[in-house]
């Protein structure tokens, strides 16, 4: 019997399809992704803004969610990366609340200033109760450092870059070192009435 392992097919959650996260969505579109779309407004979310996503290769999920947009975070597949990028700074504030609450989900990430961040770690501790190390969980500001390009496609080459390098950071993490392995391994044990020298030297 032949066992193979399949590949695991990477999910992303972008909160909020607005100019950046549209054209964030065009670029993670043409990877092998579970991508879900999620977006209170639903003009947002129609038929014609997102057939630019007509030629994806991967999988789109769209997530009208009018009034709990966080309740989609339980419904995401483990491991699923999190990009909180809306229109409302109370809608991303409880978003980064639920991300923290909910088991099981990848890199959470936040799109905004250092003033931004500075209010949003300070009601998640006191009003979220959430311990620093915890908060810490969410990384902000998104993108690769030193592009500072703020054009919501310069922004999205950005993140999605960020992005991939996650995915490859989580690669090498799950994918055992054959070299530990063996350093691991336990010795094997010695043949009855010989050294193990003795016994490998006689094969």
């Amino acid at each position: 019997m032949l066992l193979e392992p399949l590949p695991v097919v990477e999910a992303v959650a972008v909160f909020g399809v607005g100019h950046v996260g549209l054209e964030l969505a065009r670029i993670l579109a043409r990877h092998h992704l579970d991508l879900h779309l999620i977006d209170t407004r639903p003009d947002m979310l129609t038929d014609e803004r997102l057939g630019v996503l007509g030629d994806a290769v991967a999988q789109i999920r769209v997530h009208h969610t009018p009034l709990l947009p966080e309740e989609v975070l339980a419904e995401l597949p483990p491991g699923a990366h999190v990009l909180i990028m809306t229109h409302d700074h109370a809608e991303d504030a409880a978003l980064c609340d639920a991300a923290l609450r909910t088991a099981g989900l990848g890199s959470i990430g936040l799109i905004g200033s250092s003033a931004k961040w500075a209010r949003f770690r300070q009601r998640l501790a006191a009003e979220g109760g959430h311990a620093p190390a915890a908060i810490d969980r969410i990384k902000t500001p998104i993108g690769i450092p030193g592009i500072t390009g703020k054009e919501p496609a310069a922004f999205a080459v950005s993140v999605a870059a960020d992005l991939l390098r996650t995915f490859e950071q989580d690669r090498r993490w799950s994918v055992p070192d054959p070299a530990a392995a063996v350093a691991h391994a336990p010795a094997a044990e010695p043949v009855a009435g010989t050294t193990v020298g003795t016994a490998l030297g006689n094969r």
